[in-house]
């Protein structure tokens, strides 16, 4: 007897799956989970007409597993620390697990999340198998995408300036390196004079404009004005959390993108992905080209740019936008 996995189904064989003290099936002619001792005498006929069919496998020590893949994602070191030791207790994992979880709410979702994924993935999984005994295609299983996600717990904004707001970037960069395992300092170009500044820019093939300043000479240099700059950024209920700043180059019809940051304690749910994602979609309808070059991105951040279809020459990092869908 085949059946039709439809959303309701999957959440119904879930919660079957993480029940540890009964014995459960899956019952094809009425599409509910059921008890193994509330059937019929009958048992032995029916689940040869393939009414009755086992549940996917999911053990405690597959849950198990699944927290140490969530935990290995955590980019916050205090708190990854936290969930290792939680699985680390010989008893009570499971319950302390959560307590840690509890301290994070937006961990906290992501997880839940991350297990309701994975669940999702076995019941397809399963699925699969009993639709090749049926002689039928696969079916794929679509994952939520981060965005979908993400759009539950953040805020995001287009915020448009004038010019770079340095003071802002500085308290958020101030903020990332706080907590932050990375030595890293973020180079910008108003540590330098005017001069040192366009002799950087044509060395790389393009005059990089980190402030208003430099922006502004630019200006001056090139008989153009300087275009707003643009903020793509990510809120919660604690305030800033993400930020990509937009400058726009007066000639070449070219945008970059100087600046690009999350928390610490966000990093790790795809922050930063949809706000560079969201920069690419901003601009390419005003550019041909976006540049990104903060210098000091770190390695996970290049592995994202090269991905999204930026190409590195030199120091910096190049998109082209007009072949794009």
């Amino acid at each position: 007897m085949t059946f039709i996995l439809s959303p309701e189904i999957i959440d119904d064989i879930i919660f079957a799956m993480e029940n540890q003290t009964e014995i459960l099936l899956f019952d094809a002619l009425e599409g509910i989970c059921v008890d193994m001792d509330e059937i019929d005498d009958d048992y032995g006929t029916v689940i040869d007409d393939q009414r009755y069919y086992d549940l996917p496998d999911w053990t405690s020590a597959q849950g198990f597993h699944v927290m140490e893949q969530f935990t290995a994602r955590v980019h916050n070191p205090l708190l990854r620390e936290a969930l290792l030791n939680a699985l680390g207790q010989r008893k009570g994992v499971f319950r302390r697990y959560k307590e840690v979880l509890k301290t994070a709410p937006i961990v906290e979702r992501e997880w839940y999340r991350f297990k309701d994924q994975q669940m999702k993935a076995a019941v397809y999984e399963w699925y699969n198998d009993l639709r090749k005994l049926w002689g039928l295609e696969k079916i794929s299983f679509e994952d939520e995408t981060d965005s979908q996600l993400l759009q539950e717990d953040f805020t995001f904004l287009i915020e448009k300036y004038d010019a770079l707001n340095t003071e802002l970037l500085r308290n958020f960069i101030r903020k990332t390196e706080a907590t932050s395992e990375d030595s890293d300092k973020i180079i910008s170009f108003d540590d330098f004079d005017e001069k040192a500044a366009f002799e950087a820019g044509r060395l790389l093939g393009y005059t990089s404009f980190f402030d208003a300043n430099v922006c502004a000479a630019a200006g001056q240099k090139y008989g153009t004005t300087q275009h707003n700059a643009v903020y793509i950024t990510a809120y919660n209920e604690n305030g800033l959390c993400g930020v990509c700043s937009i400058v726009a180059f007066p000639f070449n019809e070219s945008f970059c993108i100087p600046f690009l940051r999350v928390l610490p304690e966000y990093r790790g749910l795809g922050l930063g992905k949809e706000l560079l994602q969201r920069s690419c979609m901003y601009a390419k309808s005003l550019a041909d080209v976006l540049i990104f070059a903060d210098f000091c991105t770190p390695a996970h951040l290049i592995a994202l740019l090269e991905r999204e279809g930026f190409e590195q020459k030199g120091l910096l990092y190049i998109k082209d936008l007009s072949g794009d869908e």
